[in-house]
C-alpha cells in the first residue's frame, strides 16, 4: 500500500511540474512561416516575432517593425530597414490602422480571440494548446493558441468565396534573454530619422529612395491576408 501511495504522489508531483512553464512570455523570439494559398498557387514568407518587455518587433527579410508600448498604452512604432541599418520613427498620432498591443505582441488581436469559440484544449504547461474557430461572412478563422507563452501555434484564415487561405505556423521558440536583448540593442544603434523631419532631408539618398518606394507612409502592419488587409477581426481603437 505504501508503495502504491508513493507512486501516486510521484505522479501527482510530476504533473504539477509539467504544468509549470519556463518560457518567459515577456522575452522571447518566435519564428513563423506565413503561407498564402490562392487556388493552385502558393507562396511562403518568414516572420520572426521578438518580445522584450514593453517592446515588440516583427522581423521579415527586408523590414523590421518595432513598437514601444508607452505608459499611456499608446504605441510608438519604428520601421527599420535591415540591410541599410536605417530607421524611421513615428509618433502614435502619425500611424494609420489598428494600434493594438495584443495584435502586435501575439500576431492575433485579443478582440478577435474573444469573438471565437473555444473548441478544445489539450496538453499542459508550455504545451497547453487552446483551439478556437470563428465563421464570419465568407471567412473561417481557425486558431491554435499557446496561452502560457501567449503565442499563436497556428492561425488560418480561409475565404470560401475567393478560394484563398493564409496560414501562420510557428516553427521555433527561443527564450535566450541575452541574445534577445542584444538584438534590440542592435536595432537601437541604427541611424533613425523622425517621420516629421523627412521633408527636410529629401537630399538623403536613402530617404529619397524610400519615399519613391512608398515605404514612408505608415499603415497597419502585422499578419496580412491576400487582400493586403491586416487580420484583426473588426476595428478597435
Amino acid at each position: 500500500m505504501k508503495k502504491l501511495l508513493f507512486i501516486f504522489s510521484a505522479l501527482a508531483s510530476s504533473s504539477a511540474l509539467a504544468q509549470q512553464c519556463d518560457i518567459d512570455a515577456a522575452q522571447l523570439k518566435a519564428d513563423y512561416k506565413i503561407t498564402n494559398q490562392h487556388k493552385s498557387q502558393h507562396s511562403t514568407q518568414s516572420l520572426t516575432l521578438w518580445r522584450n518587455n514593453q517592446q515588440v518587433a516583427h522581423q521579415s527579410e527586408t523590414l523590421t517593425e518595432l513598437w514601444q508600448q508607452l505608459s499611456n498604452n499608446q504605441l510608438r512604432p519604428i520601421r527599420y530597414f535591415n540591410a541599410e541599418q536605417r530607421g524611421i520613427e513615428y509618433q502614435p498620432s502619425e500611424v494609420r490602422g489598428v494600434q493594438n498591443w495584443s495584435a502586435k505582441s501575439q500576431l492575433v488581436d485579443n478582440h478577435l480571440i474573444a469573438k471565437m469559440t473555444l473548441v478544445s484544449s489539450q496538453g499542459e504547461g508550455c504545451n497547453e494548446v487552446k483551439n478556437y474557430v470563428l465563421n464570419e461572412g465568407d471567412n473561417q478563422f481557425k486558431l491554435a493558441f499557446l496561452p502560457q507563452a501567449k503565442l499563436v501555434k497556428t492561425f488560418s484564415v480561409t475565404n470560401k468565396k475567393s478560394d484563398t487561405q493564409t496560414l501562420l505556423s510557428l516553427n521555433d521558440v527561443n527564450s535566450d534573454t541575452p541574445a534577445i536583448k542584444a538584438q534590440f540593442a542592435k536595432w537601437d544603434n541604427f541611424q533613425t530619422t523622425d517621420y516629421a523631419d523627412i521633408g527636410d532631408n529629401e537630399s538623403d539618398p536613402f530617404l529619397a529612395k524610400m519615399i519613391n518606394l512608398g515605404f514612408i507612409e505608415h499603415g497597419a502592419t502585422g499578419f496580412y491576408n491576400q487582400q493586403g488587409e491586416a487580420i484583426q477581426g473588426g476595428h478597435h481603437h
